[in-house]
């Protein structure tokens, strides 16, 4: 069967008044095809579905001849009438089909062609002079067609051969370079949404069934840079049901680093390496020569971080806010945490739509025994102005307790005094001698800090690789002495968090997954290699309810106990 021509009509659009995110627009659709065998023309009637108005359709028809055989030396040539039909063209005496004229005929064929760039390469258009029979054309050595149009053509070097039927072994061949398309153009205006990478990211694009999907990912080198390139590049076939889903989290997540936890304690930072802003272009190939048109999604931001099982299927907005009302910071961690003045603590806070172009971030100090006085209030100014807006900026936020407080509240405020989060509350506690400090990187695309006060124990442990020396005439040993050939060392500190409430165990499971561990003294992070983490939430003797860390720091080791 060879499609002649395929039409669209009668678009309607819906939209459910329940779920926004269902909507498009649905087409009649009518399919003329040619049965080369019975030579007719069949007609058969569908419907498509463009969800969410993606991929809109576009007519196809068949220019010129379609189709071609011989009846005798006569060469019919079925040419397509433009709606749906053909008109048969005959030709007498054709070489095409066997004709033998008195002076046989020489192979005088040129060949030209033309291009048309195209969003992802070029089209190619063929020309040619002096033939003597019909002209079939071949690009990159592919099966012979009448039509002398190429389309979806991708960079690089090819060939086209045009060969003249009318004349034995006459053909010519031309090579040609087809350019790397410029990028698209990145789409304007502030990102539309939030996708979490750690957990599956899907693109429905709808299709009439049995079609081409081409998709293509873009995305920044960082946060901000707006240096949009092609990441990925996929074509599929649509489903029966007219649909296909393409995997995006697999592709985002490489792109994203954790934050590293800043080791200057002064000011707010904007994130730049574990999010990123990215589109997707996607184009549906209805019929094989139809030009691929593409549409270009809304621009959305990719961050590294993944939500519960049972709530990844709602905006992480609108189930934040609906659980705590105002936007939260990015941490499971229980409220009433207990920090030391020397604590390097951190809060992470992504601005929702809502957040105005300059916010302030409010510590307020409290101390025991003055409750009139009013607390001391240190507020800091953070612009978000820049580049395409607030929303999606992260922020790593330094709480900086002080020595001379009992506790402390950190929050975020606009210009006008309304607030913008929830607010974050501390006790101050006296620093012992135990006291040591991890960071690791939570499941929301943050990092938490937790104060350790148990044991410490550092163990030095050694395989030596042993060998027997031969024996030796004369020796009176009973058996071969074995001798030390290499040692091999290695170091395990070992880790007790101390007792912890049951509150604390269960936050502390992001630390048993965490993917990166840094311990943080003397103003300076070591970056952790841990290779045992237990975590003890129940136990009927509350002493030993806590967890044990047991690692190696990730530089080289000096095979020494002693700690750096």
């Amino acid at each position: 069967m060879i499609l002649i021509l395929l039409a669209y009509s009668n678009q309607t659009n819906y939209q459910d008044p329940n779920t926004p995110q269902v909507y498009g627009s649905t087409y009649d659709v009518d399919r003329y095809e040619f049965d080369e065998v019975n030579e007719t023309v069949t007609h058969t009637t569908g419907g498509y579905d463009d969800f969410q108005n993606h991929n809109p359709p576009e007519n196809y028809s068949v220019e010129g001849e379609f189709f071609s055989k011989c009846d005798g030396t006569t060469y019919l040539s079925y040419v397509h009438d433009g709606a749906g039909g053909f008109t048969l063209v005959p030709t007498a005496d054709s070489l095409s089909c066997g004709f033998v004229p008195a002076v046989p005929p020489s192979c005088n064929l040129s060949v030209y062609y033309e291009l048309t760039a195209t969003a992802t390469g070029a089209n190619l258009a063929a020309q040619y002079e002096d033939s003597h029979g019909a002209v079939r054309y071949r690009l990159d050595g592919g099966l012979p067609q009448a039509s002398p149009k190429f389309y979806g053509l991708g960079p690089g070097r090819h060939v086209l051969t045009v060969n003249d039927t009318g004349v034995a072994n006459c053909a010519r061949s031309v090579a040609f370079d087809v350019a790397v398309p410029a990028p698209p153009a990145a789409p304007v205006g502030p990102t539309s949404a939030v996708d979490f990478v750690l957990q599956p990211l899907w693109y429905p694009v709808a299709a009439p069934a049995g079609a081409d999907v081409l998709l293509e990912l873009y995305a920044e080198s960082q946060h901000r840079e707006e240096d949009f390139a092609l990441v990925f590049r996929a074509r599929r076939r649509a489903s029966a049901s007219g649909r296909v889903d393409f995997r995006l989290d697999t592709l985002l997540a490489p792109l994203l680093t954790a934050v590293v936890p800043p080791t200057s304690t002064l000011a707010t930072v904007l994130c730049r390496t574990p999010l990123v802003n990215y589109f997707v272009r996607t184009a549906t190939v209805l019929a094989e020569g139809v030009p691929a048109a593409f549409v270009t999604s809304a621009l959305r931001t990719a961050l590294r971080g993944g939500l519960p099982v049972e709530h990844r299927h709602v905006d992480y907005f609108a189930y934040r806010l609906e659980a705590f009302g105002q936007p939260p910071f990015l941490s499971w961690q229980p409220a009433g945490k207990r920090l030391t003045a020397q604590q390097p603590e951190w809060l992470f806070w992504l601005c929702p739509s809502a957040a105005p172009a300059v916010l302030t971030v409010r510590r307020s100090y409290y101390r025991t025994g003055f409750a009139e006085a009013p607390p001391e209030v240190e507020d800091e100014a953070v612009d978000l102005s820049a580049g395409r807006g607030p929303l999606a900026q992260l922020l790593a936020i330094p709480v900086r307790p002080r020595a001379d407080t009992d506790s402390m509240s950190v929050a975020l405020y606009s210009p006008l005094g309304e607030p913008l989060s929830g607010v974050s509350t501390y006790q101050l506690v006296p620093e012992t001698a135990r006291s040591r400090y991890l960071h690791f990187t939570n499941s929301l695309g943050g990092f938490d800090t937790l104060r350790t006060e148990g044991r410490l124990e550092g163990v030095l442990e050694a395989s030596a690789d042993r060998f027997e020396l031969p024996a030796v005439p004369g020796s009176s040993s009973p058996a071969a002495e074995r001798q030390a050939f290499d040692v091999t060392g290695s170091r395990k500190l070992k880790l007790a968090t101390g007792w912890l409430k049951a509150a604390q165990l269960r936050w502390l499971q992001e630390l048993v997954l965490a993917r990166e561990i840094w311990e943080w003294k003397g103003g300076r992070l070591w970056p952790l290699d841990p290779t045992k983490r237990v975590l003890v939430p129940e136990s009927d003797e509350a002493p030993l309810r806590g967890m044990l860390l047991e690692f190696d720091y990730a530089f080289a080791p000096t095979a020494y106990a002693d700690l750096p």
